[in-house]
């Protein structure tokens, strides 16, 4: 198929994206929008027609200068709609809110839950806080709201019904359904034990994969929008995988590590060994867009980030010198997981800083730089390394992590377009057109002291983690 323009409806925990991507990959149109949420429903969920309002209002203004010929949506993988068809038109098709998988109240079901999920050699999904896992979330769903969650007909992954309010298909996808779930098994690529236990099978929509076109956009969007009738809708995917798929192209061995990086950083090694998973440690097995399961290892590193920087006082931000990163070196200042509530490698450990840093963005930089190098570590990743998203703009951070890995190649993309990359690789995934934007190398920067500096936060870490995941 023939793609002009790419729009790409990027929905992330914490931003909106809208990208319109030109054949060659050149960005034509950005625009981001702090995420929609309700607060006063009958619990916490993301609030689908703010949202809504904003794409068809942003896609309205798009229209007007960029022939866009056909839309790919990601989001992140934390969320499903219920819905039923004959709610559609004119309305949203839910049948519940789409919850917001940091609430901690789908917990009040875990005892039976837990004893109805699948086992980790299984599913590859570890057990994860409040609703990240959203198996949980749906059972909950199930038993609280019983009447509702009998009455949908589809179950769909949120870059999935997204793509149905566009076009009116509804239909599944593997990257969505196999993104720490528990409700796909990698290996056996099909849905988990859970769906078949709890009867669920057939209220998911068929799964399609995430390239296929699924219909031209609806009359009544076409409308609203200023779109061409015949603007085609891909089936979506799950964000990080996006990232990753713009390198399937290479043969498996010689594809790089990809750290995919926003509100969630996550290490996906397509070479690396599922056994050596530590559930844990926030490591689990992601879906590829074609089945095949991704050693991951992750943790909430935009989220934590931006808590460090908080809590020091600083902007997220600005100019980090090699002086500044040298005297949080010098001076033994250490930021100390846990700063996202529970998740990656030291989840659960109480945060703390050590000492007062002269800069506390570089001692945030330090703090993201480490946990991805332990992150790489962990997935026994000796190779070429590549990052993706927000933090490939962070010059410091890229040139610490080249620093603490001086054995491997770390390169970084050069926007932070990555999801709307990959969605343009999938948009010509039959084709030859795709041609895959360059990288560039992260230079080492010189910091006397830097491998004891991370060994003793290593230490550390791990010290005031015993007993709980160290």
């Amino acid at each position: 198929m023939m793609v002009n323009s790419l729009l790409v409806v990027d929905i992330g925990k914490t931003n909106l994206k809208l990208t319109v991507l030109a054949a060659d990959g050149s960005v034509e149109f950005q625009r981001t929008q702090s995420n929609y949420l309700c607060t006063d429903g009958i619990y916490p969920s993301y609030d689908v027609e703010a949202i809504w309002d904003w794409l068809v209002t942003t896609i309205g203004h798009v229209a007007v200068d960029h022939p866009i010929s056909h839309i790919c949506v990601a989001t992140h993988g934390a969320a499903a709609a219920l819905i039923h068809p004959d709610m559609g038109e004119g309305r949203n098709g839910l049948v519940l809110p789409v919850l917001d998988y940091e609430w901690e109240g789908v917990r009040e079901c875990d005892e039976e839950y837990d004893q109805l999920r699948p086992e980790f050699s299984e599913s590859y999904s570890p057990a994860l806080p409040a609703g990240l896992n959203l198996g949980r979330q749906l059972y909950w769903q199930s038993r609280r709201f019983s009447k509702e969650f009998k009455s949908a007909k589809y179950i769909l992954p949120y870059a999935q019904y997204w793509s149905w309010r566009l076009c009116g298909v509804a239909a599944c996808e593997v990257s969505a359904l196999g993104s720490h779930t528990d409700l796909w098994a990698p290996k056996e690529n099909t849905f988990s034990s859970l769906v078949g236990r709890l009867g669920w099978r057939e209220k998911f929509a068929p799964v399609r994969p995430a390239w296929m076109v699924l219909g031209n956009v609806l009359p009544p969007v076409a409308k609203t929008t200023g779109l061409a009738s015949d603007c085609q809708v891909l089936t979506g995917v799950h964000d990080s995988n996006a990232s990753h798929a713009r390198f399937m192209g290479l043969v498996r061995d010689a594809r790089p590590v990809v750290v995919s990086t926003g509100t969630w950083v996550v290490a996906m090694h397509s070479s690396g060994d599922l056994s050596q998973l530590d559930p844990h440690r926030d490591m689990l097995a992601n879906v590829d867009v074609t089945g095949a399961p991704i050693a991951c290892a992750r943790y909430m590193g935009g989220r934590e980030f931006a808590e460090i920087c908080t809590r020091l006082g600083c902007e997220t931000s600005g100019e980090c010198s090699v002086h500044d990163l040298q005297s949080v070196i010098d001076d033994k200042v250490f930021a100390l997981p846990d700063f996202s509530g529970g998740s990656g490698p030291f989840g659960g450990r109480r945060a703390e800083i050590v000492a007062n840093p002269s800069s506390g963005l570089a001692l945030a930089n330090l703090y993201a730089a480490l946990m991805i190098d332990l992150e790489l570590d962990l997935l026994g990743a000796s190779g070429p390394v590549v990052i993706d998203g927000s933090f490939s703009q962070n010059e410091a951070l890229c040139a610490l992590l080249a620093s603490l890995r001086p054995g491997c190649r770390i390169t970084r993309m050069s926007g932070s377009d990555g999801v709307a990359q990959g969605c343009l690789l999938l948009a010509h995934w039959n084709t030859d057109q795709y041609c895959m934007r360059e990288t560039s190398k992260c230079e080492q920067i010189k910091l006397e002291g830097l491998s004891a500096y991370r060994n003793e936060w290593r230490r550390r870490c791990k010290q005031d983690s015993e007993g709980h995941n160290a």
